[in-house]
């Protein structure tokens, strides 16, 4: 063993290191090593008669203690470590609350060097990584399982695949995990919403692998979000950043949480048969929990406890209420004013008829917008196939009486007419798939009284007796009532058509009826 007691009292003696090595029979770089430590650590010369050899040594060469001179204040490490894990802390930071420090005690400072040296001794000997790739509530990571779990139907042998969405922290690798039917963007775009709710805040950049439900074009510089992404990022005030393609560690807590989903929670429910995706969720979310709570193997705490205790409060706060996935479509304003978008219709200004508009619709509400994005109305969503939803500033002054329009109101005026035209308006408000679509052909029967008078029941009667349901029918066998008799028919006369007349009848019925559907 080296005689490190012995080089320091030759070295105080005025000794060239060629002579102490040749001395001790030791190498000159053990000389040097020794006179190097010393001067590094500030070890004051001579060394005091009790300090043994083998205490020297450990000084020298193994303390991470830094200088056992009471004049010097020691680092208090464990703690450096830590804060140097939240974010914007630096060791330079440190270091200057550290001369603060030691200034309140009275106690000499090492410098900045040696305490980022004793620093680096001290996490080799604790086997602790000083790198940082990660800041707390910075980045969270997106991506789908590759494997899935089964969902069954009761009824058929039929199996539908349900992969994971994956969220995960890289600073802590806490994550969330959700199993969707497929694949598409609305599911996507939950998987996130769910995942801010879950963490309860929203880090500072949204990093998804280059998938379709994110992406739009891959591209190393300027990759192409989809809207959806965008208007979420917007919405919690944060950005996405996706991952580089083909480069893994962009995204490796994400890999690395995918895989252990894949093995910790998919390969455990492999044996378990599903009915639904809420079975599927309950399990999938209860091994999560167990998963987050889990001790690390190679360091101490957990991911719920990493999180709690340094992420959690890094999280950007949530808005009051999650993002809404709007839905996009074009429509063509009809002739009364109003657009058909999802089996309900709405009402524009009466100047946009026959007009391309765009809709964008939540759950909540409808807005439609013309051709340049400028904002025309907006409507609350309609919660019933074939609803309407009609504003009174919409509605022309020739056509007030249009906010009336309903199957009371036109089964009332047609029970003034007559019991036979009672009759025809009920079959024509049920004669199409919506309601509300029949309104123009009531509308027309019941305004042939003006035309026809008495002779609109008589043509009702007609059209009744012969399964004739159309406007055109009506008014065509109302016209050929009263070309065959001038004077004003008594609505309970027997008069009828002839086989020709019936005959021409249904050809205009039939061609009408083929028009509606068209």
């Amino acid at each position: 063993m080296t005689n490190y007691k012995e080089i320091l009292r030759m070295h105080c003696a005025g000794y060239s290191q060629r002579i102490i090595a040749k001395s001790l029979q030791c190498s000159r770089d053990a000389v040097s090593l020794c006179l190097k430590r010393v001067k590094e650590r500030e070890i004051t010369l001579p060394i005091p008669e009790d300090v043994t050899n083998a205490e020297l040594r450990e000084l020298l060469l193994n303390s991470q203690q830094g200088v056992r001179n009471p004049d010097y204040l020691l680092p208090d490490f464990k703690n450096i470590i830590k804060e140097l894990k939240r974010a914007h802390v630096t060791n330079g930071l440190l270091w200057t609350e550290y001369l603060i420090q030691c200034k309140s005690a009275s106690l000499k400072p090492y410098s900045i060097s040696q305490f980022n040296a004793l620093l680096r001794k001290y996490a080799q000997k604790a086997n602790i990584s000083l790198r940082q790739d990660h800041r707390p509530g910075e980045v969270l990571e997106l991506d789908w399982s590759g494997s899935a779990i089964l969902l069954s139907n009761r009824l058929t042998d039929d199996v539908i695949p349900c992969h994971l969405f994956t969220a995960a922290l890289p600073f802590s690798s806490y994550f969330y995990v959700e199993a969707f039917a497929d694949e598409t963007l609305q599911s996507w775009i939950r998987g996130v919403v769910n995942a801010f709710s879950f963490f309860e805040g929203v880090p500072l950049i949204l990093r998804p692998d280059n998938l379709k439900t994110a992406i739009i074009t891959s591209d190393k510089y300027e990759p192409e979000l989809n809207t959806a992404m965008i208007e979420l990022a917007e919405y919690y005030g944060t950005v996405v950043v996706p991952a580089r393609v083909r480069a893994p560690r962009d995204k490796n807590v994400v890999e690395s949480s995918v895989g252990y989903a894949s093995r910790q929670i998919i390969a455990a429910l492999r044996n378990q048969k599903f009915f639904s995706i809420d079975e599927i969720n309950t399990q999938v979310w209860d091994r999560m929990d167990q998963l987050n709570s889990a001790a690390f193997k190679k360091k101490e705490g957990s991911r719920l406890l990493m999180f709690n205790e340094q992420e959690r409060q890094e999280l950007l706060p949530l808005p009051p209420k999650p993002f809404q996935l709007f839905e996009r479509v074009k429509a063509t304003v009809g002739r009364d004013y109003h657009i058909e978008f999802a089996k309900a219709f709405y009402s524009v200004p009466p100047s946009f008829v026959k007009s391309e508009v765009f809709v964008k619709a939540s759950t909540d509400t409808v807005f439609i917008y013309d051709k340049k994005g400028h904002a025309i109305t907006e409507h609350p969503r309609c919660k019933f196939r074939g609803q309407k939803s009609t504003l009174p500033e919409h509605v022309h002054e020739k056509h007030t009486d249009y906010l009336l329009w309903s199957r009371d109101y036109f089964l009332t005026r047609a029970r003034r007419i007559g019991p036979e035209t009672e009759k025809m308006i009920s079959i024509v408000l049920v004669s199409r798939e919506y309601e509300v679509q029949t309104y123009r052909s009531c509308v027309g029967i019941l305004n042939l009284e003006k035309k026809y008078g008495t002779i609109l029941e008589q043509a009702c009667k007609e059209a009744n007796s012969n399964g004739l349901r159309s406007y055109k029918a009506v008014n065509a066998i109302a016209k050929t009532l009263k070309d065959a008799t001038p004077e004003r028919l008594d609505p309970r006369s027997e008069v009828s058509l002839s086989d020709e007349n019936l005959s021409a009848l249904y050809c205009v019925h039939k061609q009408e009826v083929q028009n509606e559907t068209l």
